[in-house]
């Protein structure tokens, strides 16, 4: 009986243990992925970011999203370890080093505007239901992806004020999505 236990405890902890190295592999790939699309739309190359697209869109929504969450919770390590989310409320509130870490910024908003070439096409409710309505959902994805891109055009010029404009915008429109979605 005792030996039974052992064996089913074994299983159990081999199958969790092969779960988390599955869900990190799979947010390794993502990262990898929204990378690869960075990069493909710096080179303006659409065949390899519709590709990308098409391949992200495979994951979840939140998986997807996850990316933007502390370094501790596996999302981007961009500026410090504190996550894209937590450094887009701070610099909502006042961006006061964007003299050394513009070339950071710059690169978390391509990030964002790559993440943002995939979410909209993964609004959690096909036709309008109470307050989740996908136009709305479309509309928001469109402020975080215009709100990076003027980041990642503030961050490149190193203009504190227009890094400031940008991120409220997104943090914004992050908000305002939450509030209805999540």
């Amino acid at each position: 009986m005792r030996l039974a236990r052992y064996l089913a405890l074994a299983v159990i902890l081999g199958t969790g243990i092969c779960y988390v190295t599955a869900a990190e592999d799979d947010e390794k790939a993502i990262k990898e992925a929204i990378l690869k699309l960075v990069a493909a739309l710096e080179k303006n190359d659409k065949d390899a970011a519709k590709q990308l697209v098409d391949e992200l869109k495979k994951n979840d929504l939140e998986n997807i999203m996850d990316v933007f969450k502390t370094t501790k919770a596996h999302g981007f390590d961009v500026v410090g370890k504190e996550g894209i989310e937590n450094k887009i409320r701070a610099l909502s509130r006042k961006a006061t080093d964007v003299k050394t870490n513009g070339d950071s910024y710059e690169k978390m908003a391509k990030i964002i505007g790559a993440v943002f070439e995939v979410v909209p096409q993964k609004c959690p409710v096909d036709s309008k239901q109470g307050a989740k309505d996908p136009k709305k959902f479309a509309d928001w994805c469109k402020e975080v992806a215009e709100g990076a891109k003027a980041l990642s055009e503030a961050a490149k010029a190193k203009d504190a004020k227009r890094v400031t404009d940008a991120a409220k915008k997104i943090n914004q429109a992050c908000n305002d999505c939450h509030e209805v979605f999540k």
